[in-house]
């Protein structure tokens, strides 16, 4: 269920086009994330990205993010096809992923590709913005400092 929309522009979080935000249930932190209003979905950065059959279920299996070699399961996920910065359409894995931005907390659909050509290993689209964010695209880092 979706939260109403905060009508009174004060109650929203102020962001720049770039922010650094942690994933939580992960325990990965100040992770630099693209700002992208013009994108619908969010995504992140796996390496490699395959199956496991454990005890009769199907397991999504990754290393999440850059230069991790740790392995990460999910247990729920979806396959999606989503259209590309180019305009292709690609089938991507979809888990729901905690993330933190500033002060708010949200559980948000993350697709799972290889960005390792893009500038940065995540980005934040229209859904997780949705509501509690205002961009100011001049600026960037505007809810935590640099370092932290």
């Amino acid at each position: 269920m979706e939260k109403a929309p905060k009508d009174d522009i004060s109650e929203k979080l102020i962001i720049g086009n770039k922010e650094k935000i942690d994933f939580p249930d992960m325990k990965r932190f100040g992770i630099v994330a693209r700002i992208d209003s013009g994108a619908r979905s969010s995504s992140a950065h796996c390496d490699k990205i395959w199956i496991e059959k454990m005890a009769g279920k199907r397991i999504l299996c990754c290393h999440f993010l850059k230069r991790s070699h740790k392995v990460v399961r999910f247990e729920k996920f979806k396959k999606r096809k989503i259209k590309s910065s180019n305009g292709t359409f690609q089938s991507r894995y979809v888990v729901q992923l905690k993330i933190k931005l500033g002060n708010i907390v949200k559980l948000t659909d993350v697709t799972l590709t290889d960005r390792s050509t893009m500038n940065y290993t995540v980005l934040l689209g229209r859904k997780f913005l949705t509501n509690d964010f205002l961009i100011d695209v001049s600026r960037s880092y505007l809810q935590r400092k640099k370092g932290l």
